[in-house]
């Protein structure tokens, strides 16, 4: 990747094309500058009048960094299985961004080269009809990208330059930026996808799936399964992910949000949930694993926050979760710093068991190995991995697509951080599917698990335009 501070664009733009010309392939130009202050969701939209289905948004559960895409430049994406799709999609993106042509100041973090995407959560599961679309891996480099980083605001252009010289000019590209940035600056409008219905999707089935891996494991076959099932949500209208994104962004303000365009269908939720971060050298990830909910007052928020400190399932539950990372990222982290007992993590709807995990990694780490490692923790698939995802095969009778897998970014810096796509949903015209689960132990009930996976379908339901208290 070739880096310059100060040049011409038309002269990048050439030196890209003869590159492309000279190695026979795509060579990617992008060109990063400060931008006024743009509002994230007034940016999106007006992404969505120029670029319908091709959109993303991220903003991070600290409240650091946001990341706006319009537009395809290059789409990396996988079909192979386990681990050699991230093995697939890493070997691709770093060609391709070895050859990158980069003009910007400096090496602001999210902004120039940068993929955003998600990972399905089994690649082993059968791909169902509403997951058409989406790959093993799909990740976007986008054409205009508006990261927001506490008080700074960056915008990246993407020109792929191609050998023959076909694709759109670096002149169509600077006026369609400028059209872009025009529109942005009106405020962000959507439509109400009027009235809504829900259908439990297998409910009896589901509960029986429960007493069955509850049976499996006081056998001692395993310690801990995590079932999911979903609920499909119909509408007299289409329901866009504009109006979603709008609810989200007001009413999950501590969570990680995200939204994924793809064919016609939309990947779109807010979860607690941090799988890993990478900012330089330094690692972060997270433990999240058991659940209790909200009180009605401080004071019985406090004693339900002291119950599930003192749960003797939860606490066990969360531990595997802690062991599992901690065992995850022992070889490839430096000074690994975990505390001894777990702390609450209070959302809205929600309170769960917390326990922060921080590292250093060698110089050149990508990310990618870090989620490969960690997907899918004991929070999302169970213990033993193989053997739990396993079971989730045979009781589930669902595919999960990318839900509870690696949602995220990475830029050209060796920068990122992927979320598990939990409180989340897939938006498909009219109608919605969304998703929640729980882990199972063997001392597990049906009817307590089924209420739990109530409990947190809520932010999607009410993020739908469910009247939620």
């Amino acid at each position: 990747m070739v880096t310059i501070q100060k040049t011409n664009i038309d002269q990048a733009y050439d030196a890209a094309l003869v590159k492309a010309q000279q190695i026979n392939h795509p060579v990617l130009l992008s060109m990063v500058e400060e931008t006024g202050v743009l509002d994230p969701l007034s940016f999106y939209h007006a992404g969505g009048r120029v670029f319908k289905g091709e959109r993303f948004l991220w903003k991070d559960r600290d409240q650091t960094i946001s990341l706006i895409g319009a537009g395809s430049s290059y789409d990396l994406s996988s079909s192979m299985k386990e681990g050699e799709r991230f093995f697939a999609i890493e070997k691709e993106w770093k060609r391709f961004i070895s050859d990158a042509v980069v003009v910007s100041r400096e090496e602001w973090p999210g902004t120039g080269p940068l993929a955003f995407g998600g990972f399905r959560f089994d690649s082993a599961n059968p791909v169902s009809e509403e997951w058409t679309g989406f790959n093993e891996g799909s990740l976007r480099i986008p054409r205009y990208m508006l990261t927001k980083a506490g008080e700074a605001n960056y915008l990246t252009v993407n020109v792929v330059c191609l050998p023959d010289g076909s694709g759109p000019s670096l002149q169509q590209c600077l006026k369609e930026r400028d059209r872009l940035l025009m529109m942005a600056s009106e405020p962000a409008s959507h439509e109400d996808p009027g009235e809504m219905s829900a259908e439990d999707i297998r409910p009896l089935e589901w509960k029986q799936s429960v007493r069955n891996v509850v049976d499996r494991l006081k056998t001692g076959e395993m310690e801990k399964v995590v079932l999911a099932r979903k609920t499909k949500v119909s509408f007299s209208d289409e329901v866009t992910s504009d109006f979603v994104l709008d609810n989200l962004w007001k009413q999950q303000p501590d969570s990680f949000i995200f939204s994924f365009e793809q064919e016609g269908s939309c990947f779109i939720g807010a979860t607690p949930e941090r799988l890993v971060k990478k900012d330089g050298e330094e690692i972060l990830s997270t433990c999240l694993a058991g659940s209790i909910a909200r009180g009605r007052d401080l004071e019985e928020d406090e004693e339900l926050g002291r119950e599930l400190l003192d749960d003797e399932k939860n606490r066990y539950e969360h531990q595997l979760v802690v062991d599992s990372i901690r065992q995850a990222l022992s070889d490839d982290c430096k000074r690994l710093s975990i505390p001894d007992e777990p702390q609450l993590m209070k959302l809205k709807d929600i309170q769960h068991l917390y326990t922060p995990v921080k590292g250093t990694a060698p110089a050149g780490l990508s990310i990618l190995t870090l989620v490969e490692k960690l997907h899918p923790t004991p929070a999302l698939g169970g213990v033993p991995r193989k053997e739990a995802m396993q079971v989730i095969r045979e009781e589930e009778q669902m595919d999960r697509g990318l839900y509870a897998g690696p949602v995220g970014w990475m830029d050209a810096y060796g920068n990122g951080e992927y979320a598990v796509a939990l409180r989340s949903g897939l938006l498909k015209g009219d109608h919605a599917f969304i998703y929640a689960g729980c882990g199972i132990v063997a001392h597990s009930d049906p009817d307590s698990e089924f209420k739990e996976t109530q409990m947190k379908f809520r932010p999607m339901q009410r993020a739908l335009g469910g009247n939620l208290i």
